[in-house]
Order: structure tokens, then sequence, then C-alpha cells
């Protein structure tokens, strides 16, 4: 699940150099970590350390606060951040990205608003008091569905979603939001585009049962950056390894339990969409 980095070639005699990875533990709700480190351990072992000959040493992380300081330190190299945490952290300090994720051909992830077909709701207003159940690759406030939602509420002049809604619960796997929605037992979700087109075309009923209230623009969930102290010389290396993360079985691994096609070079205006959320 996180990037990576590629070292020189070294002499066969020489100890292979270490490559500090961090990340943040609550970047998966309703995911196990036991998976999730599993995943990564399997990544660093059988390919980094070895095929590329890199030692890793992995660093998880229980809040923003945390990551802060360890890079604040130096203590890392390259760190995998949910991206509200990179924009408000970027202000503080350099870090460097290097990539983001693709999801059909597109940087980041629509989110849909889905209510049973016939509801007669048209726009989320009309869910005042409602329970809300929303895909998220983070949670609360760091889940940019949520301050997609938020931005809506605060468009139309209504009250925070803490206040409009009777309550939010936020889970990765999309059937349990979607399906709640399809059998009645929810009166709204909200689910990335791929999510739905995908729950449609195994059970076509989906597509007929549920509708479209609003669609979010591109988001993008996650960063991958250079520590602020990591040498510039290195960046071309450590950026080819996280880019390539398809190449190799281990990297296709992490990708499916994010749920993405791959990593693609950064580009500032990716994540614009997600900044307009994060920033007044």
């Amino acid at each position: 699940m996180l990037l990576c980095a590629v070292a020189p070639a070294a002499p066969a005699h020489a100890a292979p150099a270490e490559l500090r990875l961090g990340y943040v533990e609550y970047f998966l709700p309703g995911v196990d970590r036991k998976d999730v480190a599993l995943a990564v351990q399997m990544w660093a072992r059988r390919y980094v350390e070895t095929e590329r000959g890199l030692g890793v040493r992995l660093s998880a992380f229980a809040s923003r606060g945390e990551i802060r300081a360890a890079l604040l330190s130096g203590q890392l190299d390259v760190v995998h951040l949910p991206t509200v945490d990179y924009l408000l952290l970027s202000r503080e300090m350099d870090l460097k990205p290097f990539g983001v994720p693709v999801t059909d051909g597109e940087f980041g992830e629509r989110y849909v608003l889905v209510v049973p077909r016939g509801s007669g709701v048209t726009s989320i207003g009309q869910l005042r008091g409602a329970r809300l159940l929303v895909q998220a690759m983070s949670l609360g406030q760091e889940s940019l569905p949520a301050r997609w939602v938020e931005r809506l509420l605060r468009d139309q002049g209504l009250p925070p979603a803490a206040r409009h809604f009777a309550s939010m619960t936020y889970e990765v796997q999309p059937s349990r939001v979607l399906l709640p929605v399809f059998f009645g037992q929810a009166p709204a979700c909200v689910v990335t585009e791929r999510s739905l087109r995908i729950m449609a075309e195994l059970n076509p009923q989906i597509e007929a049962q549920v509708e479209r209230v609003a669609v979010s623009p591109p988001l993008i969930d996650f960063v991958m950056c250079l520590a602020p102290s990591v040498d510039p010389s290195l960046a071309p290396r450590y950026a080819e390894l996280g880019l390539g993360l398809s190449d190799n079985p281990w990297g296709r691994q992490m990708l499916l339990l994010l749920q993405l096609d791959g990593i693609a070079p950064f580009r500032p205006e990716a994540i614009e969409p997600a900044r307009r959320l994060v920033e007044p």
C-alpha cells in the first residue's frame, strides 16, 4: 500500500541501504490492519529487499501529529499520506509529492450521493435527520467524501453534517454502504462512481433501484511524498519504484487493497479539487 524506493546498484559484499517508509494507520476504515501490514511487508521483503537489494523500515502512525513529528525530526524518507494530511502538512514543511492514484484513467475517484429510486429525494437538504453511509478511505473529517458532503451542505445554506444528519458511518467496502440503500435499510449513501458501476454490472437491479443526487469532482485520496530531509538526488530512484507498483505481484496486491488501477506521476492540477474542499 505504500510507496517505495530504488537504490543504486551496490557491490555484492556491501550492506544494503535502508529506506524508512511511513504511513497513517487510520487510512483504511473497515480493513483489517493485519491484512494491510501483511501486504506491505510482502512487498517490502519479497520485492524491495530481495529484488532491489534495499532494506526497508516500516513505521505506522496513529495521527497526523505523530507523522508530523517524525517528518520534522528527519526519521522518514518517504510517506504515504491521506490527501487532507498532505495538504495540511505541506503548509508548514517542504513535502515533495511524486505519486497519486489513478482510477479508470482519471486522477482520483468521483463520489456519488445515492438514494433509493422513487424516494422523492432530489437534494441533500431533503436528507435532514437521515442516516448517511459513506464509502471512505479515511475517517471523519480526514475523509474527502465527508468534506465534499460538508461543501454540498454549505453551498445550500444548510447546517454542518453533524447537525444535518442523524449519523454518518464510514466503510471502505462499497457493499456495506450501497446494499443497505438498495434493500431499503438506509435512506442514502456516498459511494465511488466506480464501485457503483461495478456492483451494478454484477447485479443490474442495483442501477434500476437507486438514483444519483449529486456527483463530486475527481478526488485524490492519498499522495506519495518524499520527506523534506531526503537527498534530492535520490528522488528519481524513489519515484521509479513508487510509480511501478503494478509492475510486480506484491505491488499489485497493495493496489487491489486500495481498489486502484495504478499510481501516476504527481500533477499539481490533479489535487486542486481536493484542495478546494480542504482550504477555506
